[in-house]
């Protein structure tokens, strides 16, 4: 009989280190399960490791890859073997609580397709460094297409579902999940949040995340020279200003939020208390945890002008165009706050 979950784990080179995140699936409350561990070619001793592992515990298999240097490629294959209802994934250096395959299969239970939990954050040496707010739980395709909102260890979906959308794509700049979300969200899939905290990621300089490129960007002024960037630059990153900031970026929230909320279209995460009241403590609290709003800008010098941008994590152009043209629809107030402190003119709109 196939296994109602099956977990995807692509790895490269991880060799005894991966034990703690497979443990961490032998661990779950949830038991009727695989797991496919997908090598991504390695060359150290991680097909060893996990074969061990796996000639104890039968629902654990491994397949090996030719090398694609990202997730995408062994996610697909892994994806063509599985033979559970449901899907979901697993980074090789990321750990669950014993309960998270649960929580999924509840959700799915009740007739979701799409499932995320929340997550914290840990640094090498296992120090907290972050959790997952509440806010960033809501879920609205909107939303989606501003904002990764979580990892792909935090989420499962339906079987198939991937396949329907295209699968996992490739790409040098990464970012591979959210674009998979963010397509699942242009299909018509709707996303049900959970405020349970069932997943430990580890945030590690080392890792491919934090060596990948930003190509894409959002323009949000264009100059005649770089001495004019440089100018409002230089405003923008004065922290004088930062109270004015936050306070349009919390007016463009809470209108956009309630916006959402007001047509029935707002996903509250399970667990969430208040109702929609309880917005505007959440995006309040949220903006004092995040600090400034306008952060990473870039002044990037082209044939005809200079312009001033924010780097996004985007996969495609196309994405970033679309993220941009959300931002200036919905962000009344942030544009703004822009057109009254830099040169008239040199916003777009």
């Amino acid at each position: 009989m196939p296994p109602r979950l099956s977990v995807i784990c692509p790895t490269y080179n991880r060799s005894k280190a991966i034990l703690s995140t497979l443990e961490s699936v032998r661990a779950q409350t949830m038991r009727d399960w695989e797991m496919l561990v997908v090598s991504d070619a390695s060359d150290d001793d991680t097909d060893a490791v996990v074969s061990s592992l796996a000639a104890r515990d039968r629902r654990i298999r491994l397949l090996r890859t030719e090398r694609f240097g990202s997730q995408s490629g062994p996610t697909n294959i892994a994806l063509r073997e599985a033979e559970g209802e449901f899907i979901a994934y697993l980074d090789h250096d990321d750990h669950w609580e014993p309960d998270h395959l649960l929580r999924l299969w509840e959700a799915f239970d009740d007739g979701a397709r799409f499932v995320a939990t929340r997550a914290r954050k840990v640094n090498a040496a296992g120090a907290v460094i972050a959790t997952a707010h509440p806010l960033s739980m809501c879920w609205h395709p909107e939303i989606q297409l501003m904002s990764p909102l979580f990892e792909n260890s935090c989420a499962g979906h339906a079987a198939g579902l991937a396949e329907k959308v295209g699968g996992w794509r490739e790409s040098p700049v990464g970012l591979e999940d959210w674009d998979l979300w963010l397509r699942f969200a242009d299909a018509g899939e709707r996303c049900t949040t959970l405020l349970d905290r069932t997943v430990t990621l580890l945030d590690d300089p080392g890792t491919r995340t934090h060596g990948l490129a930003r190509e894409f960007r959002h323009e949000i002024a264009r100059f005649d020279d770089v001495r004019t960037a440089r100018a409002a630059y230089r405003a923008l990153s004065d922290s004088r200003l930062q109270e004015r900031e936050l306070l349009a970026c919390e007016k463009d929230l809470l209108a956009w939020y309630g916006a959402l909320a007001e047509r029935g279209e707002l996903v509250l995460p399970r667990g969430w208390r208040g109702g929609t009241g309880a917005l505007a403590a959440a995006v309040e609290s949220q903006l004092s945890e995040n600090g400034t709003v306008w952060k990473g800008l870039a002044i990037v010098a082209r044939d005809t002008h200079v312009s001033l941008c924010v780097p996004l994590s985007t996969m495609t152009a196309e994405h970033a165009e679309r993220y941009a043209r959300l931002f200036r629809a919905t962000m009344h107030h942030q544009m703004a706050f822009l057109e009254d402190v830099l040169p008239h003119g040199s916003v777009l709109r």
